[in-house]
């Protein structure tokens, strides 16, 4: 089934998005964001001020193909740097670091160890997947095996998509990156 941004829930989403919001337990006002590659979907509600931050996406299967090629590809050129294993970073990273190895509470604890979790599951989500090149189209299809699921994949996916979109349309360009190794 193809997920369309005008589905009942997603236009409800993006409707609130784009207006003022104003969050009572933090006092936090956020500013009206507007969509910025889909005009119908940008004027369904007009908002002065409102930043063009919201990328909409009608899903297909080429699409999906599409993005799948890309973070392949991404990935085998080294373009993307996920965090190392959880065991490295507990060796390397977490055990010099004070807020980390001084703290009695489990939960802040994990605050510190949970991208490094997120990561492990990022690659065992995406290593499980299925990839299925069909031969009428040439059209990859990826699925789940089981229960398993592609919430983490998809989201690192799109985002690399994204960027990659970015970078064909000229808006980022090598000069707008800066690399920077952290040691604690």
């Amino acid at each position: 089934m193809i997920k369309s941004i005008y589905d009942n829930k997603l236009i409800s989403i993006y409707d609130l998005m784009a207006r003022t919001l104003f969050d009572d337990s933090r006092g936090v006002e956020y500013k009206p964001l507007t969509c910025m590659n889909d005009e119908n979907l940008a004027n369904r509600i007009k908002v002065e001020g409102a930043e063009p931050r919201i990328f909409a996406v009608t899903a297909s299967q080429k699409l999906n193909s599409d993005i799948a090629i890309d973070f392949r590809q991404k990935l085998s050129e080294k373009m993307i740097d996920l965090l190392v294993s959880f065991e490295t970073a507990e060796d390397l990273i977490l055990s010099n670091m004070d807020d980390y190895t001084n703290t009695p509470s489990a939960e802040q604890q994990f605050f510190f160890e949970r991208p490094f979790l997120e990561t492990q599951q990022l690659i065992s989500e995406t290593t499980s997947l299925t990839y299925e090149k069909k031969p009428d189209t040439g059209v990859i299809v990826i699925r789940e095996r089981g229960n398993a699921r592609k919430d983490r994949y998809t989201s690192v996916s799109y985002g690399s998509y994204f960027a990659s979109m970015l970078e064909r349309d000229g808006v980022l360009q090598n000069d707008d990156y800066e690399f920077n190794v952290f040691i604690n």
